[in-house]
C-alpha cells in the first residue's frame, strides 16, 4: 500500500484486543431499579383496573426501596429506583383520592337515593332509570 492512501497517524496494521475491557466501576446494572421503574409506570397506566394498578404500585414501592439500598452499595440505577418509587407512591395517592371521592359521592343524598332506587328496582330498565336519574342529579 502506498503512503498516499495511509492516514497520517497510522503506522501499520492495527490489532484489536482479544477481549472487551471491563466496565468502569459504578456502572453495574441494578435489575431491581429497572423492575421498580417498569412496575411504577405500569401501575400508573393500569390504575383504572384498581385490582391490578394498586398491587403493582405497592410492588413498585417495595422494589424502589430495595433498589435504593442496592444503589447505595454501588449497584447504580438510583434514578430509576427513585422514579419507580415515586410513580408507585403517586399511584397510591391517586387511588386514595378516587376512593375518597367515590365514598363521599355514595354517602351524599344523591348516593343514598340511588341505593334506595336500585333496591326497589326489579328490572334492568328500572335500574338504568335509577342510574340516569343519579347522573342527572350529580350533574346539576
Amino acid at each position: 500500500m502506498s503512503d498516499a492512501y495511509r492516514s497520517p497517524d497510522s503506522t501499520g496494521p492495527t490489532t484489536q484486543p482479544a477481549h472487551a475491557s471491563a466496565p468502569a466501576p459504578g456502572t453495574a446494572r441494578n435489575g431491581m431499579a429497572v423492575a421498580a421503574l417498569v412496575t411504577g409506570i405500569a401501575s400508573l397506566l393500569l390504575l383504572w383496573l384498581w385490582f391490578v394498578g394498586i398491587p403493582l404500585a405497592l410492588v413498585a414501592i417495595g422494589l424502589g426501596i430495595a433498589a435504593l439500598r442496592r444503589a447505595r452499595g454501588g449497584a447504580g440505577g438510583r434514578g430509576m429506583a427513585i422514579t419507580g418509587l415515586t410513580l408507585g407512591a403517586v399511584t397510591v395517592v391517586i387511588a386514595g383520592i378516587l376512593v375518597a371521592v367515590g365514598v363521599s359521592l355514595l354517602n351524599s343524598d344523591e348516593g343514598k337515593d340511588l341505593r334506595s332506587c336500585l333496591d326497589k328496582a326489579q328490572t334492568q330498565q328500572e335500574q338504568q332509570a335509577c342510574t340516569n336519574r343519579f347522573n342527572d342529579d350529580v350533574d346539576d
